[in-house]
């Protein structure tokens, strides 16, 4: 059994300080570093692509604080994915920057910006390829940026299917080629399980794959698909006492299942309807349990979520507890569907999560 423990909203609020949030704040990660909690987080007028995008930093030595500004990063383009990455000496803040047209998905270079916990370097950019990071991690001894190309292509008049690489550093300046790793995937998961085997979950949105797709192997090259009715959004995977979990965005309605077009449906198609009732469905921020050997994912608690909600960050506690940040449509939204709560004012929140 999980318990979840609510710590209460931090954006806005504590972690705030020194800033003026706007109306969405989403897209974050957590870490601890230099013993102090580091919250990176996208604030913009809403969800979608905009010029005011920005990344704020905060820290607190703490959950309960206090909490003081560190950085603003602003580009005057829209900003994302922000990805802690502990060098050790050094914490490394990636995200990457996209354009300003809130109707389109425009990838335009992997930047970066550091800091020894007193000063910051300038954000420079690092792959000006257009491709997404979604992970940096160590794999095998490695540095492995996870991330995909062609997102661009399946939101297009004739969609075209994505593809998940990797490439990889043993210093993070220097990167290899990359690495084509899953067709069809946007959004993936890679890490190393205890028994040495791979593990990974991607988020499909198609044309050819929709719903999403765990992948399990002894190496990049040997990964069995396990099709996932589920479409897992924002996917984090990690370890729990050695235990792989999954925290991702859930689908309420249709027991969470995304493909809802026949087989025959021409794949243009049918990554439009998909995508239109999955933007009119409500959706909650979901703990999964990952079985490996058998392929599936058991939902085990929703955090207090609704509307637009997740990208989930996880700090392991010394007590065996987590810590837990993602985003929500606030409490006095109601339930919006997800596309509602995409237009209108977003949280981060804060929690503890204990096994029983």
């Amino acid at each position: 059994m999980i318990a979840v423990e609510s710590l209460g909203p931090l954006v806005p609020g504590p972690a705030a300080a020194g800033t003026v949030p706007l109306a969405a704040n989403n897209n974050l990660d957590l870490v601890r570093f230099a013993d102090r909690l580091w919250l990176a987080w996208r604030t913009a007028p809403s969800h979608f692509a905009s010029a005011e995008a920005r990344l704020e930093v905060s820290s607190a030595p703490g959950p309960e604080g206090p909490w003081r500004h560190e950085a603003t990063v602003a580009l005057g383009a829209d900003v994302r994915e922000p990805r802690w990455v502990d060098a050790g000496h050094e914490l490394h803040l990636w995200f990457m920057r996209l354009g300003t047209d809130p109707k389109r998905f425009q990838p335009r270079g992997v930047h970066r910006t550091s800091t020894d916990g007193t000063t910051w370097t300038e954000p420079t950019c690092v792959l000006p390829e257009g491709v997404v990071p979604w992970r940096i991690r160590r794999i095998r001894g490695r540095w492995a940026l996870i991330g995909y190309r062609g997102a661009e292509r399946m939101y297009s008049a004739r969609p075209a299917d994505p593809v998940v690489e990797v490439r990889w550093s043993d210093d993070l300046d220097t990167w290899s080629d990359p690495v084509d790793v899953h067709p069809g995937g946007t959004e993936c998961e890679l890490l190393e399980l205890p028994d040495g085997r791979l593990l990974g979950v991607t988020r499909n949105e198609g044309p050819t794959r929709r719903g999403g797709d765990l992948l399990v192997g002894a190496d990049l090259e040997r990964l069995a698909v396990h099709p996932l009715p589920r479409k897992p959004d924002s996917p984090h995977l990690f370890l729990w006492a050695g235990e792989p979990f999954l925290l991702a965005r859930r689908q309420v309605a249709f027991g969470g299942r995304y493909d809802h077009v026949p087989a025959w449906c021409p794949g243009g198609a049918a990554i439009r309807v998909d995508q239109a009732i999955w933007s009119l469905t409500r959706k909650r921020s979901t703990l999964y349990r990952v079985d490996a050997d058998q392929g599936v994912l058991e939902p085990v608690v929703d955090l207090p979520s609704r509307g637009d909600t997740s990208f989930a960050a996880v700090v392991p506690e010394p007590d065996g507890s987590l810590l837990v940040a993602d985003y929500t449509s606030p409490a006095s939204a109601g339930d919006p569907m997800w596309l509602r709560g995409q237009l209108r004012p977003t949280e981060v929140h804060l929690h503890r999560l204990r096994r029983r």
